[in-house]
């Protein structure tokens, strides 16, 4: 594996801490939210990796998170355009490094219109507006062309469809499960369809209560999730032979891949008994983890 190409777990993680700066403090980072295109039988569906959102739940912006190794093409594009237009929000970025200098920002001028921005100062300048100016300022230049009297009509009927759109437009995102138990370094148990049921990390094997730095590994997962919400993907097998869930577990107040962050500070090691999608890079984490000693790598390579 290369270690110098970025996966689209770790673009993703990179775009949450931008985020997350001083500068961007005041808006929130939703994760994983559903987006529909379209009326009727035309309805489409998709997902959107990251949406920006202000202190009143307005979409400022739509980020698609992509590995450094697929980067910028048409296709990535048209699905950033398409999501932009599908729910009216004016912004829209493509990333697949963890440097925002070389995002893709795209800028929705709306009626199926979208700029490129080469300049990322413009977004951070623009970030900041009312999300209405920009269709306030085109509707206005429409109105003009009719009478006194079909303005003040038309002025209207607009506001109430940009109150609909952009204050009552649901967002849906992922369902979200409270952690009620930890029961080792890499099993928790949530209320699934009315019932506790165990979820295990996929891909990640921690020490086993007889086994050495087994409590530090059960503590460390606790504090991370304990009466946290989650939400959970999936590989080949949602289920184990135990009636487990095996999942991949995003922490919902901020995104982190939990899975990979219990290799990374050096937890627990890959489970190598069966393969999943993310193997390569959760071998990579290890490694760099067995290399700095953390965790239980510290305790072994010193015994």
């Amino acid at each position: 594996m290369n270690n110098n190409t970025l996966s689209e777990p770790e673009v993703r993680n990179a775009v949450i801490k931008h985020f997350r700066h001083n500068r961007f403090r005041d808006f929130n980072v939703n994760t994983e939210c559903d987006i529909q295109f379209g009326t009727g039988e035309g309805r489409n569906f998709g997902r959107a990796d990251i949406v920006i959102t202000d202190d009143k739940g307005h979409w400022i912006a739509i980020i698609e998170c992509k590995s450094e190794k697929e980067g910028d093409t048409e296709k990535h594009r048209g699905q950033l355009r398409s999501y932009l237009s599908g729910t009216d929000t004016r912004f829209g970025i493509l990333a697949f490094s963890d440097n925002p200098d070389q995002w893709i920002y795209c800028e929705n001028q709306r009626a199926n219109k979208f700029r490129i921005i080469r300049d990322n100062t413009y977004f951070e300048k623009h970030i900041f507006d009312p999300p209405t100016e920009v269709v306030l300022k085109q509707l206005y230049q429409r109105l003009k062309r009719i009478t006194i009297a079909f303005i003040a009509a038309l002025l209207i009927i607009a506001t109430c469809l940009l109150i609909y759109f952009l204050i009552l437009q649901p967002m849906h995102t992922n369902p979200q499960y409270e952690v009620a138990r930890i029961i080792d370094g890499d099993t928790f148990e949530i209320q699934y369809k009315g019932k506790p049921t165990s979820v295990q990390l996929i891909g990640v094997n921690a020490p086993e209560p007889t086994e050495l730095y087994s409590e530090e590994a059960t503590m460390y997962l606790q504090e991370f999730l304990l009466d946290d919400l989650i939400y959970l993907r999936f590989d080949e097998n949602k289920f184990d032979k135990h009636d487990r869930i095996l999942g991949y577990v995003y922490r919902a107040s901020d995104g982190i891949f939990v899975n990979l962050e219990v290799i990374r500070e050096g937890y627990a090691e890959v489970d190598l008994r069966y393969p999943f999608k993310y193997k390569d890079l959760f071998m990579d984490y290890e490694s760099r983890a067995k290399k700095d000693r953390k965790g239980l790598w510290g305790i072994i390579i010193e015994k």
